[in-house]
């Protein structure tokens, strides 16, 4: 784990901690202690007794933190929301009659000067971007113990809170997004619901450009960083985690350790043995586009890292695969945005916005065209299931219910559990495929695995009407242990057996015994005239 992200972990451990205490819940140091490398425990274990002792969550010359106290020139009104490493306040400047977004460092974290040093640094990398899609800083300072920045107030909705409001049984329309988003002029200017977002998103491209241009990486782009004024305008918030040059990363809210779906996967690789640069954000901003389009996100997990080891490994799957009414256009955005080799992204901000404009009045984008034809886009597909790297695919397309592709395909993590595929054809490590079906257990028309059932089985067990299996039971089986109407194997059990060890009406084989045997010397006549005849005749229908 590299130093900026022990030093998010350490944030976000201080901040659970001191919350638990604050409302009253058991705590146990020693777990808190566990989650971190054991040379940095000793620390962290100083900074939790402070706590404890309440010098941490309220130095000596700090004042508690209710309406109507004074910080310099700005008057506490309400809070309006919390982080791992700061609280934001609404407050109200007199001075200039304006209400302002105040955040502040907890107060137990401004006891390490590195925690204060990092959020000073916030103000500092906003104020370098000035920009009407960028939340603009109007100061900061030091008082009564606690440090401060304050911020535009941005009183409308953020793209989170939107996304929430948005449909989820239904194709989404420019209608639904107005609604829910306060903004009846959208319904007006877009003709999709597609063009409608991607002319929501372009404005906070925009502000990336500029970011991008001061050699600024936000490495946060997520829905609940993106805000929207009560006009309709956009801003981008939250530089916390921003990082320029060789600068150490700043983190002030510790949501990216409670929320890693946005992560590329070069930031997911948490040891730092990949480089992180500008087309973070871009994969980010994908992300973000992918949740909006299909109201899903493309990982998921029961914890951080499984997330963080899905995005690592796992290829995403495509937006018209959860959502077929997406158009090819959008699709293309979203894949190339989102692509897992950085050198496959869009090479810059400025190449993504021309393609949010063009998608957000129906022109063809840039990365439509790379994309190529469908046949081109299914030798892509056929290259990352052969790659051997963790693949998903499910088609766009269903019928009856179900996709007429879904696979999953390469190496599992340890512990993982099982990964299912369902659809027409379907290879998983257990599939369920009305064609076609392979995996570890497959269940189809076609059933290839370890275990198998179907009208056709080839696998090691394996259960069906056509078997050819290790141990096989069906009307037809070709198996070394084989049990069916007809059975050929070196053990074969049915109403007619071929086999090293053959029981059954009809039976064949060197040790075998039934009431018609073919084995003796002359042979059954029964069982002579059933194997020169019958038997062919069934071979011949089954050819």
């Amino acid at each position: 784990m590299d130093d900026n992200t022990l030093d998010d972990r350490l944030d976000e451990l201080v901040a659970r901690y001191s919350d638990a205490l604050e409302a009253g819940q058991p705590v146990n140091r020693r777990r808190y202690l566990e989650e971190v490398p054991a040379e940095v425990r000793p620390g962290l274990e100083r900074c939790l007794r402070m706590i404890e002792a309440g010098s941490a969550r309220t130095p000596s010359a700090a004042r508690p933190l209710v309406p109507g106290l004074q910080l310099d020139h700005y008057e506490l009104v309400s809070e309006l929301g919390r982080g791992g490493m700061a609280v934001v306040w609404l407050a109200r400047d007199p001075s200039l009659q304006r209400s302002v977004a105040l955040k502040i460092l907890r107060p137990g974290l401004a006891l390490e000067e590195r925690n204060a040093a990092r959020f000073r640094r916030e103000a500092l990398v906003i104020a370098q971007l000035v920009h009407p899609h960028v939340v603009q800083v109007f100061g900061a300072g030091e008082t009564h113990g606690y440090h401060y920045i304050a911020m535009e107030l941005v009183e409308g909705p953020s793209l989170a809170t939107i996304l929430e409001a948005l449909p989820t049984d239904r194709p989404r329309t420019p209608e639904d997004l107005a609604r829910a988003a306060g903004m009846p002029q959208i319904a007006q200017e877009a003709r999709s619901y597609e063009e409608a977002m991607a002319g929501l998103l372009a404005p906070v491209v925009e502000a990336l450009i500029s970011a991008h241009e001061l050699g600024l990486v936000h490495r946060d782009i997520k829905p609940s960083n993106i805000l929207f004024h009560r006009d309709g305008r956009a801003v981008l918030a939250d530089f916390g985690l921003a990082k320029g040059g060789e600068d150490p990363a700043l983190s002030l809210t510790g949501d990216p350790l409670g929320t890693p779906y946005y992560m590329s996967p070069e930031q997911a690789y948490i040891a730092g043995a990949t480089e992180v640069d500008h087309r973070t954000d871009i994969y980010s901003l994908g992300v973000t586009l992918f949740e909006a389009l299909t109201g899903k996100r493309p990982f998921q997990g029961d914890s951080f890292l499984e997330v963080i080891e899905a995005i690592r490994t796992i290829t995403p799957p495509s937006v018209r695969s959860l959502c077929p009414t997406i158009s090819r256009n959008a699709s293309a955005v979203v894949a190339r945005a989102m692509d897992r080799d950085p050198e496959r992204r869009y090479p810059s901000a400025s190449e993504l916005y021309a393609d949010l404009v063009a998608l957000s009045t129906d022109q063809p984008t840039m990365a439509l065209r790379k994309a190529g034809n469908p046949l081109r886009q299914l030798w892509l597909q056929m290259r990352l299931m052969s790659s051997g790297q963790p693949y998903e695919y499910v088609s766009p397309h269903k019928f009856l219910g179900l996709p007429l592709v879904h696979v999953i395909s390469g190496p599992r993590r340890r512990g993982a559990p099982l990964r299912r595929a369902k659809g027409w054809i379907a290879a998983g490590d257990v599939a369920y495929g009305a064609l076609f079906a392979s995996g570890l257990f497959a269940c189809g028309g076609v059933a290839c695995g370890l275990s198998a059932f179907g009208v056709f089985t080839f696998s090691a067990v394996g259960l069906g009407l056509f078997v050819c299996a290790a141990v096989g039971m069906g009307f037809a089986t070709f198996s070394g242990i084989s049990i069916g109407a007809l059975a050929c194997g070196g053990v074969a059990l049915g109403y007619v057996a071929i086999g090293g060890f053959a029981r059954g009406i009809y039976v064949a084989g060197g040790n075998a015994e039934g009431r018609y045997r073919f084995d003796t010397d002359p042979p059954d006549p029964e069982a002579e005239r059933f194997f020169g005849e019958t038997v062919p005749s069934w071979f011949d229908w089954l050819g």
